[in-house]
């Protein structure tokens, strides 16, 4: 068994990974770096043309135009890659703000046949029992394992925890290794 506690911060680093991770998450981000060059191009290009003289010649004229309209949108392209992320983590960090269901205590089970998570938060406790079978991935960053359970749904287990002994962790390590692939 495992005690840990689970923060704000640690179902963030979930939603932080599951937006880098996600088909759709993805597809939003560069339709969202799209327009917002072409919206760069478009402004680049109508104010070259109202700014420059025109005494110029038209060719010349075009020529500073596109100029005006491709080079911004060039060199904000890795601003606008990140325009989409940071607007999605804005939105969910408000969103958190006001949810009052963090910190909660958890306790995971691994057995032979699949993983117990207890969760305890404010006199309720909610109980999931997932098989080996029904995990559909397992993902990772530097401090967590992600275990999903579903799509957008996923069991946040700590990669150190301080509370198992040596033989715990050795016998967890090795059902987590042989169903899942990973280690705590």
């Amino acid at each position: 068994m495992i005690h840990y506690r689970l923060t704000q911060d640690d179902f963030f680093t979930l939603q932080k990974n599951f937006i880098k991770n996600s088909v759709p998450d993805k597809r939003k981000s560069i339709l969202v770096t799209l327009i917002l060059m072409l919206l760069t191009a478009f402004y680049g290009f109508a104010l070259a043309i109202v700014l420059l003289p025109q005494t110029l010649s038209a060719p010349v004229i075009l020529a500073l135009a596109a100029s005006a309209a491709v080079v911004p949108a060039l060199l904000l392209f890795p601003l606008f890659k990140k325009v989409y992320f940071t607007m999605r983590l804005r939105q969910l960090r408000s969103i958190l703000r006001q949810d009052s269901k963090w910190p909660r205590d958890v306790t995971l089970s691994i057995h032979e046949n699949g993983i117990e998570v207890n969760s305890l938060h404010n006199a309720v406790n909610k109980r999931v029992q997932v098989a080996w079978e029904a995990i559909e991935r397992v993902n990772e960053d530097e401090t967590h394992h992600y275990i999903f359970i579903e799509a957008a749904e996923a069991i946040i287990v700590p990669k150190q925890n301080q509370m198992l002994n040596e033989t715990e962790r050795i016998r967890m390590n090795d059902l987590l290794q042989k169903h899942l692939g990973i280690t705590l």
